[in-house]
């Protein structure tokens, strides 16, 4: 049995490039499988861990749009030609529609149906056709969470047969090094002050402008900035806006696109985290924040509480005032803080790239023939 992973995301989108190159790696080292990773030329020196003869490197990806043509009509039919009998897994929803191999998905949400104002139109109406077309293709679907499988048998019952819980694994940035020469100064500069942090894309379903207004509710009690760390996303400007309209360009801070070595930087240095997105399949900034000892407030929505369990405060994402308060009390109460940290410690524990490459391996194992 042969296993082509599509890792063609690496490096062209956030979580779901994170995924394909860590359950790549780890499946690979694993060496349990005949596995082949299809990656783009520019991610080469990401997998100097595989072997030439493992790598099916691709030319000429640049951009989303780019890949999403050659998964769909050039890599199944070049993989057929090599080894009809292959297994081809994609990380995400998007099946080849037209592959003759057996497939494996992963899916990660259902966003685009349960939360679709915060899409547009033309994504929408694409993601529920592909989706539709993918699950009937696929010969097994991979949900990240028990939450994001319920969601799938819920829009999807004819196909629930396929699903399979494989929980994500986890990074622990706080034992990796940081290296300090590629941290750009202005985010060296904006944590000599205290902060309480976010990690997220800047889109609707992340509720950034919700935080935004609680944090405005509290902002004369707590000697705290705001970072929001993460690149624009659909709408940012309303974001971008409410933060002029009430006046906060001097507590709340922007930092866009940064690194992992930049982002390890702010975790280590912020005082609380907070996450009160009202959507999420899995959500894994919660952990990487835990993983440093920083106390949690979180959406009590979707994936968000099944992930972290009791080792964060959790807060209603549609109430400014829960959120507000929720982050006072966790300021002004250190029993409740010191606890959250020690949950948190245990909790980043349940998540491994290798239980979820030795459950992944499973699927396609049970595949073969």
């Amino acid at each position: 049995m042969t296993v082509y992973f599509n890792a063609l995301q690496t490096s062209l989108s956030g979580g779901i490039g994170r995924y394909s190159y860590e359950l790549s790696k780890t499946i690979y080292k694993l060496n349990k499988i005949d596995f082949k990773i299809v990656i783009r030329e520019e991610d080469k020196e990401l997998f100097k861990f595989a072997k030439a003869e493992d790598l099916y490197i691709v030319h000429g990806i640049k951009n989303s749009k780019d890949r999403n043509y050659y998964e769909q009509f050039v890599l199944p039919r070049k993989i057929y030609k090599i080894d009809r009998n292959a297994i081809i897994h994609y990380p995400d929803s998007m099946a080849p529609l037209f592959a003759k191999n057996k497939i494996v998905l992963t899916l990660h949400d259902m966003a685009f149906l349960a939360r679709p104002n915060d899409f547009t139109l033309k994504t929408r109406l694409w993601k529920k056709y592909v989706t539709k077309v993918s699950v009937r293709k696929a010969r097994k679907i991979i949900c990240i969470t028990e939450f994001t499988k319920k969601e799938f048998g819920k829009y999807f019952p004819k196909y629930t047969h396929k699903s399979v819980r494989i929980y994500n694994g986890f990074n622990d940035f706080s034992k990796e090094n940081i290296n300090y020469e590629i941290i750009s100064d202005y985010i060296k500069n904006i944590v000599n002050r205290k902060y309480l942090l976010t990690v997220s894309t800047i889109s609707p379903r992340k509720n950034i402008d919700g935080l935004i207004k609680a944090f405005n509710l509290i902002k004369d009690k707590v000697p705290y900035d705001l970072i929001i760390a993460g690149k624009k996303g659909w709408l940012y400007e309303d974001v971008f806006k409410l933060v002029d309209d009430l006046d906060l360009n001097d507590r709340i801070i922007f930092t866009g696109q940064i690194n992992d070595d930049e982002l390890k930087y702010l975790y280590k240095n912020a005082s609380l985290f907070v996450y009160p997105s009202f959507y999420e399949g899995f959500g894994l900034p919660p952990l990487e924040a835990m993983s440093y000892g920083i106390p949690c407030i979180v959406s009590n929505a979707a994936s968000i509480p099944e992930v972290v369990g009791d080792a964060a405060l959790l807060t209603d994402p549609y109430s400014k005032e829960d959120l507000s308060t929720n982050i006072l009390k966790l300021i002004k109460n250190r029993n409740i803080r010191c606890a959250l940290i020690k949950k948190g410690y245990e909790s980043v524990k349940m998540f491994s790239w290798e239980k979820c490459a030795e459950d992944t391996i499973r699927v396609y194992t049970n595949l073969k023939g």
